[in-house]
């Protein structure tokens, strides 16, 4: 993720505004739209399909399992709608913690967040997992039902693994997941290119195969259809956020899943 300093630079690519950019977010400058224009297409379609993946997931959590918390890993600069969007969209209420360490996306959620008490944005570290759940306990009610959602930010910490499982150690059992992340099992050449041109700028990217994502996932209980492509796991629920632009039948670079802790 990228530094403090260099986020607030308009001639040095961040982080942040490059992922705003591939998700089509219109927070960025000129250089962030260059490092945008080197990642393969195919690498932004899984990017994309990711995020409704997430929407997706968190409107089929509230409407089936009554999940009206959640904590966003890694939120980045907010691009509407979201997950609290999502949580919302079908007149519930949700709390929703967004928890960053980039300081444009710091600045992006106080403006946006500043008249609605039930969201709220913390700037720390997310490989801190101890300030992580104090930040949690101090918003959310880990007695009820939540759901952590890490969908397009473990690609870009080498940690991610040892992060997830401290994570999870601490929850509660009965907490949900909502992870998604960016694989080169498929269209390698490219996924490994984008990553490659993005390391370039600074920005560490890594893509996991699917044997590493089952092992971070191992702890929780998969729901069908389990860990797979993310415009895959219930697309029946696009309908919620919209049709997603790539066809089911079409091969993807990712993969998604949801599950909770067993009791």
């Amino acid at each position: 993720m990228s530094n403090h300093v260099v986020a607030l630079r308009s001639d040095i690519p961040s982080t942040a505004r490059v992922g705003n950019t591939l998700l089509g977010g219109k927070d960025n400058y000129e250089v962030d739209r260059l490092v945008a224009a080197k990642v393969s297409k195919r690498f932004v379609v899984a990017l994309r399909e990711g995020r409704r993946f997430l929407l997706r997931a968190v409107d089929y959590l509230t409407s089936e399992h009554a999940v009206h918390q959640y904590v966003e890993l890694g939120c980045g600069i907010a691009l509407p709608p979201d997950i609290g969007d999502a949580a919302t969209d079908r007149g519930e209420s949700a709390r929703v913690l967004y928890l960053d360490h980039d300081i444009l996306a710091a600045t992006h959620a106080q403006a946006m967040l500043a008249n609605s008490p039930d969201r709220r944005f913390a700037l720390v570290d997310i490989t801190d997992t101890a300030t992580v759940l104090d930040q949690m306990t101090g918003f959310l009610d880990l007695g009820a039902p939540l759901a952590v959602c890490l969908s397009g930010t473990a690609e870009l910490l080498a940690e991610a693994p040892r992060m997830l499982a401290e994570l999870t150690t601490a929850l509660p059992p009965g907490c949900w997941i909502i992870f998604s992340h960016i694989t080169d099992d498929v269209f390698g050449e490219d996924i490994r290119r984008s990553a490659t041109e993005l390391e370039g700028h600074a920005i560490t990217y890594q893509p996991r195969d699917r044997a590493a994502l089952a092992d971070m996932l191992a702890p929780y209980l998969l729901l069908p259809p389990g860990l797979v492509a993310p415009h895959r796991w219930r697309p029946e629920f696009d309908s919620r956020v919209g049709r997603g632009f790539h066809p089911v039948d079409r091969e993807l670079s990712g993969y998604a899943a949801v599950g909770h802790l067993p009791g």
